[in-house]
Order: structure tokens, then C-alpha cells, then sequence
């Protein structure tokens, strides 16, 4: 069963923008398997925010994480790696805001 989310903000432009509606799969640990590239939807590991970046390198039981606008884009380089367990979700597929 697919779960959908708003995007906000502009981190992932322009494969994402403000208000595109993203599908997403729920992320299973041990089930669930995370690949180089994939957008993920995970909670911050320090603020009780979620969060929309892709994948950028996978470790044993973490993941490193960028936003696609670097410029604008907070990632793992400024608040390290994330914990599989805070990864809620894998980007299927997009609704693209058209106005």
C-alpha cells in the first residue's frame, strides 16, 4: 500500500518542487531494500521534522542523504548520517504541481 506526501521546500529542485504530491512505500527494515539514488522520506535526526533527500552512499545500519539543489539543501553534511530506523519511506512515483 502506497502513502503520499507533500513536498515542501526547495531542497530537491528540480526533480522535486513546492507542492508536488510524491507516493511513497513504507520502509521495512530488513525487508526493505535501499539503493544508491533512490529519494527517501525519513525523520531528522535531530529536530522532529521529516524529511525528503536522495540516497547518496548506504552503511551497514545508516544512510547518507542530500537534496538534489545543493546550494539549498541541508544533507548529511550538516547533520550527519541517518539511522535506518528513522527512514519512513521510499519515493515511487511523483504528482507534478502544473500552475
Amino acid at each position: 500500500m502506497r502513502k503520499a506526501a507533500i513536498v515542501c521546500g526547495n531542497s530537491m529542485q528540480p526533480t522535486l518542487k513546492e507542492s508536488d504530491i510524491v507516493f511513497f512505500k513504507k520502509y521495512i527494515k530488513n525487508k526493505s531494500l535501499l539503493k544508491v539514488g533512490q529519494i527517501v522520506i525519513f525523520y531528522h535526526p535531530l529536530k522532529n521534522i521529516r524529511l525528503i533527500k536522495r540516497v547518496k552512499n548506504i552503511y551497514k545500519n545508516s544512510i547518507e542523504v542530500f537534496g538534489d539543489n545543493i546550494e539549498n539543501s541541508d544533507g548529511s553534511n550538516k547533520f550527519g548520517l541517518i539511522n535506518n530506523e528513522k527512514v519512513i519511506g521510499i519515493v515511487t512515483s511523483k504528482i507534478q504541481k502544473i500552475f
